[in-house]
This record gives structure tokens, sequence and C-alpha cells, in this order.
């Protein structure tokens, strides 16, 4: 479990890299936004144990004052400002956005989620919202990064080479989602039967920012090719976010394939990789710790009930 864990954040990065030059072979590779979120949630599950959503929207604006050149759109920046200065710091994007905002940017860090709850994956709704309350409360940015964390949930789960592309498509369209991820999961699971490679399915599932246009973009790039090079490389030539659909798209073969399918030469390559392997170990670590004292919890509870 703790190589899935480190393939998991290993490969979302590297896809987040990769993405950012389009797959061309770079020596550093140097991640972006996706990753510098992705990291801080990791650090906040393992820290809390769970999301405490106003604590995370504080973690989230410092990591952004720290590393402001991580290639950040023009949203995240602006709610972060409004945090720091003291306005929230929960569900500022409405402010920005009616609604809220369906953009993949909650989507794109959630994959640790996925990673820490995956054998209690009814629970996944509740934290993946939790996650979302500082930057992305529309609907369809939730359920975007629901389905994203729910992909990384099922992949971790399940054996390398006992994945069945098929039942993981099918159990992503069981969630609770609107009609707009539903159809876009079922226009996946026709492309697959019918062998569609990931350019020819980008213009059915899209390879924009929304994450209803990303998301199972990211999904179909692993379960077409079950094998994570090709995934990350193939979701990193994309046209569109590239950068996040590729970070996606690797955080699912990651956790499926774990940490020896990620191909050294990049791992080598990869700027502050050594950072990434701490997180994702002490997430490792922090996922015993925490199921330990919560075990203990209820048991303390029923007992004093």
């Amino acid at each position: 479990m703790r190589s899935k864990f480190r393939g998991s954040l290993l490969a979302a990065a590297l896809g987040d890299a990769l993405g950012r030059v389009r797959g061309r072979s770079t020596d550093p590779l140097e991640y972006t936004d996706d990753t510098a979120e992705t990291l801080v949630l990791a650090l906040h599950l393992a820290e809390n144990c769970h999301v405490v959503a106003e604590r995370l929207a504080i973690d989230l604006a410092e990591g952004w004052r720290r590393e402001p050149w991580r290639g950040y759109g023009p949203g995240p920046p602006k709610i972060f400002r409004m945090i720091l200065r003291g306005e929230g710091p929960l569900e500022l994007d409405k402010k920005l956005y009616p609604g809220g905002s369906y953009g993949n940017g909650c989507a794109m860090r959630i994959s640790p989620l996925g990673l820490f709850y995956n054998d209690v994956s009814d629970e996944l709704p509740r934290h993946v919202r939790e996650a979302c309350r500082p930057t992305h409360n529309h609907p369809l940015g939730f359920e975007g990064a629901l389905v994203q964390a729910a992909a990384v949930s099922y992949a971790v789960s399940r054996r390398p080479g006992e994945l069945d592309p098929k039942d993981m498509l099918g159990y992503l369209v069981s969630l609770d989602v609107s009609d707009v991820y539903r159809g876009k999961l079922k226009e996946a699971e026709r492309l697959l039967e019918y062998g569609a490679n990931l350019m020819e399915a980008e213009e059915k599932l899209g390879v924009g920012v929304e994450a209803f246009s990303s998301v199972p973009t990211a999904v179909y790039a692993f379960v077409s090719n079950m094998d994570l090079e090709k995934t990350v490389l193939e979701a990193a030539r994309l046209h569109g976010d590239s950068d996040t659909i590729a970070s996606m798209a690797g955080a699912i073969a990651g956790a499926n394939m774990g940490e020896e399918s990620v191909p050294m030469d990049w791992i080598r390559a990869l700027m502050a990789s050594d950072r990434i392997l701490e997180a994702a170990d002490g997430l490792y670590r922090a996922l015993y710790v925490c199921k330990r004292d919560f075990q203990g919890w209820k048991i303390n509870r029923s007992i004093n009930a």
C-alpha cells in the first residue's frame, strides 16, 4: 500500500509537470499548482486525520503565498488573498462566480482523500465536500472532485493487473452525481467498447478547465491504457488543460500500479521529488495511526453510551 501512495502522488506530479510542457521530455521537470495543492491536502490529512475545511483554506492560502509562481489560474489567488485578509475563509468562490466555481481546481488536488479513505468509500462524499469548500462550491465542481476521488479510491483498492476498466467505469456511473457526469461516464463506457484512443475521445469528453470537461477525460486516459507511462504521456499531449488532466490521470494510474511502475528517469528529473515522497509516506503512516485512534474513539463512545 505504501508503494501505491507513493506511486499516486509521484505520477500526479509527473503528469502535472509533463502536461505543462505537452509531454516533451525536459530536465528538470517542474510541477505546478495542481501538485502544490495536492501536497497541501496530503499534509493536512496527515496532521488532522480528516478534513478541517477552515484550516485547509488557510493551509491552501499559505501554500500559495509561499509559492505564488506555481502557475495558479486567476481565480484561486483572489480567493487566497481574501482568506489571508480574514474574509471567510469558506465559500468565497461564490463572491467571484454565481453559485460558486465548477472548475477542476478541487478535483486536481483531491487524490490524497481517495487514497486515505480507500476502504470507506461511503464516507467520501462528505469529506470531498469539506475539501472543496475553500474554493469550489458549485455542485458540478464538487461532483468532479467526487468522481476523481472515487476513481483513485477504486484504483488503490485493486491489485495491479486485476482491475477491470469496464467495472471501474460502471462503479463511477453508479455514483450519486448529476446527469452531466453520468452522461460523460457512460460516453466513456461506449468509447472504451469501441476501442477509441484518448485523442479520439477528447472531443466527446472535453479537455477544458471545467471539472466536467476534464475529470471524465482523466479517467478515460487510465482505463483506455491500463499502463502508467502511456496514461500520463497521452494525457500530457492533449489539447486544453493538459497538465491538470494528466495529473489526475497519473494519480489514478499510480494509485493502482504503485511506485514501481513510475519510470526512474522521470523521478530523477522531477524537481522536489523527495518532498512528494515525504508527503506520501506521511499520509500512509497517518492512515494507520488515524484509523487506530478513530476505532478507539468509537469503542470508547460505545462503552460510555
